[in-house]
This record gives structure tokens, C-alpha cells and sequence, in this order.
């Protein structure tokens, strides 16, 4: 579930190559040098027209007068909705 909420809305995570060399000294490896870069991968476009395609007539009408507080609103509802049921999954594979 989380793997689909991720595709949805999107996320960034943390890269880190780390390049090693042998001490001389002590012959162990240490390191030399270490990046880390942050990638943003954005949400999965077809994945949301899916989404989208399955809403009714009704409800694509409802969110067309929102306003965009309202449409925040019902976007935090949802990612509480997907969180809860995603907890829900992770307690019921835990205990199996």
C-alpha cells in the first residue's frame, strides 16, 4: 500500500555512493570520499489518470467547485485514509 501511495503523490529519497581505499598504514579500507544526493521522484502520471478514470461523473463534478482549500482538505484526508489502511496491512502481516 505504501508502494501505491509513493506512486501517487510522489517522493524523494537519499542516494550515497561511497568510493573506499586501503590504508597503507593499516590495511584496512577507509573512506575517501562519500556523496549524497537527493532525488525527487514525482508522482506516476498514468497511475493518477487510472485513479482519475475511476471516479464517478458525481464526484469529478464535486471536486471541479472545490476551492483549493477545500481540494487540500480532501487530499490529506485521503493520504490519512491510505497511511491508515497502509498500518492496518503492516499489523496484519506482522502477526501472520
Amino acid at each position: 500500500m505504501s508502494a501505491l501511495k509513493s506512486c501517487l503523490v510522489g517522493l524523494s529519497t537519499k542516494e550515497v555512493v561511497t568510493e573506499y581505499a586501503l590504508d597503507s598504514e593499516t590495511d584496512k579500507l577507509k573512506i575517501v570520499k562519500q556523496k549524497v544526493s537527493e532525488k525527487s521522484i514525482p508522482p506516476n502520471v498514468d497511475l493518477l489518470k487510472l485513479v482519475f478514470n475511476h471516479v464517478t461523473a458525481n464526484e469529478l463534478e464535486d471536486f471541479n467547485s472545490m476551492t483549493d482549500e477545500e481540494l487540500e482538505q480532501e487530499k490529506q484526508k485521503l493520504l490519512k485514509q491510505l497511511k491508515e489502511e497502509d498500518d492496518a496491512c503492516r499489523k496484519s502481516k506482522s502477526k501472520s
